[in-house]
């Protein structure tokens, strides 16, 4: 096919096609155009997104490292007031091992004080014994013998308390029980009374007491069973019954029986006025008791006092039975 460039319709061709790809050059550039704006506002959104992020990652960094410091400085604070705490309250167990210390020697020194006054009390008495003794070596009347004889037994019923008291642990109480049997046996030595035929029986229940109640116990008892042993058997055997215990919460009885020849018809406590019974009157005002006796298949003597809780400032217990 010939193709005659010099003919107009070639040139008609020719300025048409140059035209189309004008037309078509310039939309092109127009695409590229929109595609290179896109572009750019992605990478600048994304910049954006970055600095953003960058931004909130520092700010919650800062936030972190703030709540990390203030709970650091908290937790210090909190260790210093422990470190204090401590401090104060081993400077207080120490003053309180002191404090300790010191109530324990004071409490040593003051059972050993304890302890030497009844030593000495019951060498006193000792003395006394040995100077009554004497006294009587030198009488020929038998009834300062007996006087002298009897107030032995009595100064020997106090000292067994100091004895008992300095030979213990403790020195606030002795076992009654313990003390009672001890005198018992010191009396039936005294009057020959098993050689008699007496016989004495007890039933004792183990009770605490101090010497400011068991003094007077004691003196009771000597007097009581001292009678007994010497008035109520004059030619025959017997026995003799000593019972101690809690007669209720608030009272202890003690209770010597016999069954012997019992008491003169017409006695009347009121008007006995032998030194036996006006010291058991005497001894039972003094513990602020109440003290019987009468006629019951022999004699009986009751009596009755307060089973102190704080006597002496020092609580009254009883022995685990």
């Amino acid at each position: 096919m010939n193709i005659n460039i010099n003919s107009p319709r070639f040139d008609c061709k020719l300025i048409l096609t140059g035209i189309l790809l004008l037309i078509s050059t310039s939309a092109l550039a127009q695409e590229y155009e929109h595609t290179a704006t896109d572009i750019l506002w992605v990478r600048s959104s994304l910049l954006i997104i970055k600095w953003d992020l960058i931004t909130i990652g520092i700010a919650l960094l800062l936030l972190l490292s703030g709540i990390t410091y203030v709970n650091y400085r908290q937790k210090r604070q909190c260790s210093l007031q422990l470190q204090i705490k401590q401090k104060e309250i081993n400077d207080q167990n120490q003053i309180m091992q002191h404090l300790t210390a010191d109530k324990e020697r004071l409490i040593d020194e003051k059972d050993w004080l304890l302890k030497e006054v009844h030593h000495r009390v019951k060498n006193n008495l000792q003395i006394v014994m040995s100077l009554l003794n004497t006294q009587s070596a030198f009488l020929k009347n038998n009834a300062a013998l007996t006087a002298i004889r009897e107030s032995q037994n009595r100064v020997q019923a106090i000292a067994l308390i100091h004895q008992k008291l300095y030979s213990n642990s403790n020195v606030a109480y002795i076992d009654i029980a313990v003390y009672i049997s001890e005198l018992i046996n010191y009396l039936v030595d005294c009057y020959d009374a098993h050689e008699r035929g007496i016989r004495i029986e007890q039933q004792i229940e183990p009770v605490k007491m101090d010497v400011a109640q068991a003094v007077p116990v004691g003196l009771m008892l000597n007097e009581a069973i001292t009678n007994a042993i010497k008035y109520a058997f004059p030619h025959k055997q017997g026995y003799i019954n000593i019972s101690l215990g809690a007669l209720n919460d608030n009272n202890i009885m003690l209770n010597i029986a016999d069954d012997g020849i019992g008491l003169p018809q017409g006695f009347d406590l009121k008007d006995a006025s032998s030194l036996g019974m006006e010291m058991m009157k005497a001894l039972s005002k003094q513990l602020d008791g109440n003290f019987n006796i009468e006629n019951n298949q022999g004699v009986v003597i009751t009596f009755v006092f307060r089973a102190e809780k704080k006597f002496g400032n020092i609580e009254n217990e009883s022995f685990p039975v």
